[in-house]
């Protein structure tokens, strides 16, 4: 009788310890839940990968849970300005989004620019510039010399459309884009470079392009490609009523053009995770990070 006792008072113990437990894991969990969800944006581009990640792990941090979204540029202002994702971290405006933002922006609000300054356009090795290639008008009279075509990236990139408005504008009648992804362009420039021949490519800076290879940007006279984009984080309507303190953290976060080429030298061309790329940034830059926090 007295093991039986001594056996159900373990027991006893055991399931209130079970119980104390799980209302613990239970407040905790609810603290969670009170933060919220907030759901990101994110096309296929490495930049903004690393970028998001590090925003993510900031937020996370306060207690936030957070949602990535891998959709083309596209189809992101679309679900945006429906409600259905909260924030993009890479508008880039005025020039390269211009038509998504024409389409959807009565829907969506430009928060703040985390990236202050941006170049975008077409781009050849330095051996392909030196022999005369200096303009994009240079591509026709070349036209063969490059296989007849422009290497790009995802077809729903803003970069794109501008790039089929360039073919046009600049009257490359012998040229055609060529679609691909973002690390299959960077092969082909890498393959290119290695074996001295000719191609021409999208790009844009920061980019890890400019320090990976000994490239250079061609002339864009008519200013198809604008005089340089800015980049803003972007949020969809009523966000900053559903989200204010997170809405605040964005108004202060903003990045250094070198830290993005940096993140995207060692995730898209050193292989390192995202994850582990934005880890190591947020601890070496507590003190900014810090500062972007609401006080």
């Amino acid at each position: 009788m007295r093991k039986f006792v001594a056996v159900c008072m373990c027991f006893a113990i055991v399931a209130s310890t079970m119980l104390v437990s799980g209302c613990i894991s239970s407040d905790d969990d609810s603290d969670t839940e009170k933060k919220g969800t907030v759901s990101f944006a994110l096309p296929p581009w490495p930049g903004v990968t690393v970028k998001t990640e590090v925003v993510k792990q900031i937020l996370e941090e306060k207690g936030y849970t957070i949602e990535k979204n891998t959709l083309d540029a596209g189809i992101v202002y679309a679900e945006m300005a429906e409600g259905n994702i909260d924030v993009l971290l890479a508008g880039w405006l005025p020039v390269t989004h211009q038509d998504y933002w024409a389409l959807y922006g009565d829907s969506l609000e430009q928060v703040n620019i985390n990236i202050p300054s941006t170049w975008l356009g077409i781009a050849v090795p330095t051996y392909v510039y030196e022999q005369g290639v200096t303009s994009i008008y240079d591509l026709e009279t070349y036209a063969d010399e490059f296989d007849n075509r422009i290497v790009g990236i995802e077809p729903g990139a803003g970069i794109m459309a501008s790039t089929t408005t360039a073919i046009d504008v600049y009257g490359l009648d012998s040229i055609t884009l060529q679609s691909s992804s973002t690390p299959a362009m960077m092969a082909e420039v890498d393959s290119s470079i290695n074996d001295e021949e000719w191609i021409a490519f999208t790009i844009w800076e920061p980019h890890s392009a400019f320090a990976r290879f000994d490239v250079q940007k061609l002339e864009d006279p008519e200013e198809v490609y604008g005089g340089g984009d800015v980049v803003y984080t972007i949020a969809r309507e009523g966000f900053s009523e559903d989200f204010p303190e997170v809405y605040a953290f964005l108004q202060n976060f903003a990045v250094d053009p070198d830290d993005q080429s940096g993140w995207i030298l060692r995730y898209s061309d050193e292989g390192v995770d995202p994850e582990v790329v934005a880890s190591e940034w947020i601890e070496e830059n507590r003190d900014l990070v810090d500062s972007w926090w609401p006080s």
